[in-house]
């Protein structure tokens, strides 16, 4: 049965029917690019080319499946010969069949995240770099991304010997180490796949010339998220017949921060300079008004291929822009807009809540279950489970309740304080022994010799730091009291010194500002009832709140997730949140023209995954450490065209906002700090918590701007400008 090219439309048969020589489909959002490559593989094999010598290649197991079933759908029983796979899948496949040329054992392991992880704890300690244990995950992200590189552990030592950058140098030395580990376990990591793959080809050219043969016709999805090895692989086979095609979007490219390279698209024609290219502009899943805002916001773009979309679905609902008061105020409007979806016969499987950054979900969430409205988090835990708010809040429960023992053990290394599992196993042996809780054993830490000398300086430390705290938190609101926990355990600060090294630091520190200011929301409303807030009474209320029952698959839910996650999805209504200057776009006016760039690509495909009702929304007022700060609206309200449509809701009573000043109209956003677009060398600054200083150095851009402060008692600081609420002083 011959493949029916009537069901494509000119473009996409133009992408399906261009069989040989090298093919670049730039595929807009909603165009069908699926369709393209399923129907050119099915068309390829009906002219005659035998399914096994088609290699398509894609970025999750999801989509490798469901291309495999819809080519198989097009051409019976063929689908199955094709070699269709993840890249990593293709370099496990290629590897097993080459074993021998490695020196690798036919069935070698694969070693996963958690895998990686513990081998880079094992070469740290081989080290002796137990005391960093805390930053293996960073390690094993600077390895993964050298391998993505393509840099083994010698050529990345060279690089890390030129930096500057500690971690570097530190990670050559566990890489070296840690491959090592990984030869003697006969294993490899996601990483090996690739550039061990990419190696032997480079190496070996009986193999390299075998290979190249072996495929006729190459297809490559989604190739604007390519990394280096990616690249340097597709490069690599198609070097013998150029019959390759690749189909992406350059204006959906938003993974740089993982090592994808918008410049192996951009670039394609001229690595293949005889290729020919089709664009797809028809958009099959919105309505002309969400195409439209979409394709005005990216054209401000300049490094991009051109293309606009468009498509013959109606003009459908307005977008609705909405400002509303502060980010609480912003999280009840959706869940009342939401519920108004339902309401009209909207299941919530077909609406999805966008934000920045994940701290952002904290204030959706406690709407949402104020409101009683199920909910999931799509890539990420909920906000109260995540990691560094159970430290928190653990914290917490100590100083109320010193005999809360399961808390005690939780944060007691955290931070480091030279409190090793064996110390702590002496401890909580002493304290079964006698019948006492932990904290009581702590107290009684004379008592127990094994422990060394260091471990007894410790635990002292440790244990008038919390009567100290305990004392302090009785006369302090819920607020006051979080915040003198995480300032004067070191929490904060602990957090904040990884900033240099750890790329998620920032987010957890994010996350603690979030908790922060839900506990100044729950102040606020304390006094407003007329009711005194307490840490005790905060921690109770906040525990009732969270032990819900687990998530029930059968029942409908609210998608809530960062715009990143959202990039291949689509939703019937879509709500993209947080559109305010500095935080979508984050940076803001600091960012680097690359970036802004890709936070604009980033928002281009918040707005292109609504198929029929779009809301934009932001905050006028957004609180940090307490205070409350003035927002811009985002840029990209204003590119859209929309910003003129805004609507507004009334600002919140005076007493929701005592707490803080509110700038005029026009002030910096809320993830800029008033004075990160003027910090220098020399200029006088003031904190809240560590007082007045000087600026001595001013280093990074954008989301990472950092300004070192030499303080006035002689403390010296690197701070995020992001985060730190740092004012002229």
């Amino acid at each position: 049965m011959p493949v029916d090219l009537d069901q494509l439309n000119p473009e996409q048969r133009a992408g399906a029917t261009q069989l040989d020589g090298p093919l670049l489909v730039l595929a807009g959002a909603g165009t069908g690019k699926t369709r393209v490559i399923t129907y050119r593989v099915a068309r390829l094999i009906e002219t005659g080319v035998p399914a096994d010598k088609i290699l398509a290649v894609t970025f999750t197991n999801k989509a490798a499946a469901e291309m495999r079933r819809r080519i198989e759908e097009l051409a019976p029983g063929h689908g199955a010969r094709v070699w269709v796979f993840t890249f990593h899948a293709f370099g496990a496949r290629f590897l097993r069949e080459n074993h021998e040329k490695l020196g690798l054992p036919r069935f070698f392991t694969i070693y996963d995240a958690s895998d990686q992880k513990k081998l880079v704890v094992e070469s740290m300690k081989e080290l002796g770099l137990e005391d960093q244990k805390s930053k293996a995950g960073l390690y094993v992200s600077l390895i993964s991304r050298a391998k993505d590189d393509l840099l083994d552990a010698g050529s990345y030592e060279i690089h890390a010997m030129t930096s500057v950058d500690q971690s570097r140098q530190t990670a050559a030395r566990i890489y070296k180490v840690y491959q090592k580990k990984l030869e003697q376990a006969g294993a490899l990591d996601f990483g090996d796949l690739l550039m061990r793959t990419c190696q032997i080809l480079r190496d070996d050219a009986e193999l390299r010339s075998r290979w190249q043969s072996a495929f006729t016709h190459m297809l490559v999805d989604e190739y604007q998220d390519t990394n280096h090895a990616q690249y340097v692989l597709t490069k690599t086979l198609a070097a013998k017949h150029k019959n390759v095609c690749v189909v992406g979007d350059d204006d959906q490219s938003i993974y740089s921060w993982r090592g994808a390279n918008i410049r192996n698209i951009l670039e394609f024609e001229r690595d293949f300079p005889n290729a020919k290219v089709v664009t797809l502009e028809r958009n099959y899943r919105s309505t002309a008004r969400i195409i439209e805002a979409a394709g005005l916001v990216i054209a401000h773009n300049k490094t991009r291929k051109p293309k606009k979309l468009w498509t013959e679905a109606s003009a459908g609902d307005e977008i609705r822009v909405q400002e509303l008061p502060n980010e609480a105020e912003e999280a009840a409007w959706v869940v009342r807009r939401v519920q108004a979806e339902v309401e009209a016969g909207r299941s919530l499987r077909e609406i999805a809540v966008f934000y920045r950054t994940n701290a952002q979900s904290r204030s959706f969430e406690e709407a949402l279950r104020r409101a009683r409205v199920p909910y999931k988090i799509v890539g990420a835990m909920r906000f109260y489970e995540r990691k560094e708010i159970k430290d928190a809040l653990a914290y917490a429960r100590v100083v109320v309740n010193r005999d809360d023992s399961v808390s005690l053990s939780r944060i007691v290394n955290c931070p480091p304080r030279g409190l090793g599992a064996k110390s702590l196993e002496l401890v909580e042996s002493y304290a079964a022994a006698h019948g006492l809780t932990l904290w009581d054993a702590f107290w009684a830490h004379g008592q127990i010799a094994e422990l060394s000398p260091k471990a007894h300086a410790s635990i002292e430390e440790m244990t008038n730091s919390f009567v100290k705290l305990s004392e302090s938190a009785q006369t302090a609101t819920a607020a006051g009291a979080l915040a003198l926990i995480l300032e004067a355990s070191g929490y904060w600060a602990w957090i904040e010194s990884e900033l240099d090294t750890d790329p998620e630091a920032a987010g957890r520190l994010a996350n603690l500002q979030e908790l922060l200011n839900a506990v100044k929301e729950y102040d606020e409303a304390r006094k407003l009832d007329g009711k005194p807030s307490e840490l005790g009474r905060y921690l109770e209320d906040i525990t009732l709140q969270t032990d819900l029952d687990g998530d029930d698959e059968g029942v409908p839910a609210l998608t809530l997730m960062t715009v990143h996650l959202a990039k291949g999805l689509e939703y019937p209504a879509v709500f993209l949140t947080g559109l305010e200057e500095g935080l979508f776009p984050i940076g803001g006016g600091n960012a680097t023209p690359e970036d802004l760039e890709e936070e604009r690509r980033l928002c281009y495909v918040g707005i292109t995954r609504a198929r029929e009702r779009l809301f934009l929304t932001y905050a006028a007022t957004r609180r940090l450490f307490g205070q409350v700060y003035a927002n811009l609206p985002s840029r990209f309200i204003l590119e859209a065209q929309l910003f003129g449509a805004a609507q507004r809701e009334a600002r919140p009573s005076s007493a929701r906002l005592a707490s803080g000043p509110v700038p005029a109209v026009g002030a910096p956003p809320a993830a800029v700090r008033p004075s990160a677009r003027g910090f220098k060398p020399g200029q006088r600054v003031k904190h809240p918590t560590f007082g007045r200083g000087v600026v001595a150095d001013v280093s990074g851009a954008g989301e990472t701007m950092k300004v070192t402060v030499r303080f006035d008692d002689g403390r010296v600081a690197k701070l995020l400008t992001r985060y730190a609420p740092l004012e002229p002083a």
